[in-house]
């Protein structure tokens, strides 16, 4: 089969919504209530949310540069590649396709499941079998995996189709929290809102600890995950030079400002003691369902499933539409399989690569079976590397001053500094927390896996030069 090419096909419009689309999915409803009860304020809380956000968007200032300097496909493969060499750029492929992209996916699916299928009346939850085992429905797997196919089934058939899914649904979503939002600012302006009538049980407000740190940061940058996606899909805008930088940095002030928003009509629907009085089997959906029946009504509160499930779905597509480009831009440099840099003639999408990953991101949800699970070492394991991506700025300035810089990372040195010292500060603190060690134990485990296999796979296949 002959391969062809990668097609520039994608605009400024689609860009943003890449950004935008890839991030918001589950983390903005299932997050605020992790987040509320670990954090000791509405202020502290406040200042998570905006301040982890602006660490992001510090990345992505650092990832726009890397981005317009490297127009190709694979971003953040590429940019490691570049700034570090091939050993380190293989890991984090090897890491993005085992972990991050296809634990991104599973987690994605398995909450997308678990938000539409009670609309229909469905149980999801796990049953305990008589030897004391746990089994999950299997209607909750096979809708997760149906999500799955059809992602894959949308972004085979070329990235303007796959671009129409992430347009569409990133619209919806920015608009139905923005009904939201509005909602809440008419209901609190009233002398009765809804929140004023709402009587808190006293809940215990927590201090400044370590552990609720963690679990906020872990909660938040769950809720900004994705937000490296855009590049990816360098090879396929039509302006990477404009539009990658614009994407990026624009997408990225467009969530902190939604994100913020969105978390003080919570407050200020579900107050913050309430929120801290709610017992740990209460669904981390509650905050979210209680903020939409209390704007509206409950008829309209239970259909939030149906907008989270949409939300999920929109998340995911980036999964399948931006990420296969770096499984693409490995295989071309030697690193995987020849097969994955297969291109369709005639739809123009890296299809072997998009199959492959699907299957992984099943056999993961095969395997852990619930959202939790995936979440934790995805964001542990992506952040290793979003740190050594951004300090590729610092390497390339020093040894590449020539190359030319269609976009300049805004408030270097500085800004790029504080992104790598947030990173490797949560790095140690995830390492430190008893809750979370297990998780980033795995993601450490599966990084260092890849050192054996690229080993062997340069001796088997050695680079020809």
């Amino acid at each position: 089969m002959e391969s062809g090419q990668l097609q520039r096909r994608l605009g400024l419009t689609s860009a943003v919504s890449i950004t935008v689309g890839a991030v918001i999915g589950s983390g903005i409803f299932l997050k605020p209530l992790i987040v509320a009860q670990s954090l000791p304020s509405e202020t502290a809380i406040y200042l998570m949310w905006v301040g982890l956000g602006l660490v992001c968007l510090f990345g992505a200032f650092a990832y726009a540069e890397l981005g317009a300097m490297f127009p190709e496909a694979g971003g953040q493969y590429a940019f490691l590649r570049e700034g570090w060499g091939r050993f380190v750029s293989f890991l984090y492929g090897w890491t993005f396709f085992w972990v991050i992209n296809a634990g991104t996916i599973a987690a994605l699916a398995l909450a997308f499941a678990e938000n539409l299928l009670p609309v229909f009346g469905v149980d999801v939850a796990t049953k305990t079998l008589p030897d004391g085992s746990k089994q999950e429905p299997f209607a909750l797997l096979a809708v997760a995996v149906g999500m799955i196919l059809v992602l894959a089934l949308v972004n085979h058939f070329g990235v303007v189709i796959g671009a129409i899914v992430q347009n569409t649904t990133t619209f919806a979503k920015v608009g139905a929290l923005g009904l939201i939002v509005i909602g809440g600012f008419l209901a609190v302006g009233g002398d009765a809102s809804p929140a004023a009538a709402v009587v808190a049980n006293g809940g215990d407000q927590p201090e400044w600890r370590m552990a609720g740190i963690v679990a906020a940061f872990m909660g938040i940058f769950w809720a900004y995950e994705g937000w490296y996606q855009m590049p990816f899909n360098a090879a396929e805008l039509k302006r990477p030079g404009r539009d990658l930088p614009l994407g990026l940095v624009g997408g990225m002030v467009i969530l902190i400002v939604t994100y913020l928003f969105v978390n003080w009509t919570y407050m200020r629907m579900v107050p913050i003691e309430e929120m801290r009085a709610m017992g740990e089997d209460t669904p981390n959906t509650h905050v979210a369902t209680l903020t939409v029946t209390r704007i509206f009504s409950p008829e309209v509160g239970g259909y939030l499933t149906l907008l989270m499930a949409l939300s999920i779905f929109g998340a995911a597509n980036p999964n399948m539409l931006s990420s296969p480009r770096a499984f693409y831009a490995m295989a071309q440099d030697g690193l995987a399989p020849r097969a994955l840099s297969r291109v369709s003639k005639r739809w123009g999408t890296p299809v072997v690569a998009i199959w492959v990953q699907a299957f992984v991101g099943i056999a993961l949800v095969i395997w852990l079976k619930r959202f939790h699970d995936v979440t934790g070492f995805v964001v542990f394991a992506a952040f290793l590397f979003y740190g050594l991506t951004v300090a590729a700025v610092y390497v390339l300035r020093k040894q590449r001053p020539d190359l030319k810089r269609p976009y300049r990372c805004f408030g270097y040195p500085f800004t790029p500094a504080l992104f790598i010292l947030v990173a490797v500060g949560f790095i140690i603190a995830v390492l430190s927390d008893e809750g979370e060690r297990t998780n980033a134990l795995i993601g450490l485990a599966i990084v260092a896996a890849g050192v054996p296999y690229y080993l062997w796979w340069q001796r088997a296949y050695p680079r020809s030069e």
